[in-house]
């Protein structure tokens, strides 16, 4: 892997990260002086934990208002993280996906739209979920 991929906003958006590659993401991140930006979503009985736990995480407004509408306000506000570029790693969905599959959906398509916003700005902006999702590809090996 190298730093290009990271700086690469054409393809930046939502894919599947093994546990295993975390570590060696981290350090592109850090060579490509993009801001990293980690949750780990530990156990939560309802899709608002959930959102309350990523929104605690990621370091959200105060207004964040643990919904789908409000997650991608959040992603795609410039002023939330004004940063050159930003990797987002997300774990411990596989709890949702197995308990909460239609939500587990909405989260993704969620998530690819508010990348997709973020790439029309032109500056890259990568979430990496730690659980494989249909149509998420895996990110790519440099």
């Amino acid at each position: 892997m190298s730093d290009h991929v990271l700086n690469n906003t054409r393809a930046s958006g939502v894919y599947f990260l093994d546990a295993s590659r975390q570590p060696a993401i981290e350090q592109l991140a850090k060579d490509a002086r993009l801001t990293l930006l980690s949750a780990e979503i530990q156990k939560h009985s309802t899709l608002e934990d959930f959102l309350r736990q990523l929104g605690s995480a990621l370091k959200f407004p105060a207004w964040f208002g643990a919904n789908f509408d409000a997650l991608f306000d959040c992603l795609t506000d410039r002023e939330w993280q004004p940063a050159k570029g930003l990797v987002i790693q997300i774990s411990g969905m596989s709890r949702l996906r197995s308990s909460a599959p239609v939500d587990f959906a909405t989260l993704i398509r969620v998530l690819q739209d508010a990348a997709e916003t973020r790439r029309t700005m032109h500056a890259p902006f990568w979430i990496l979920i730690d659980t494989p999702a249909r149509g998420i590809p895996a990110f790519p090996e440099a």
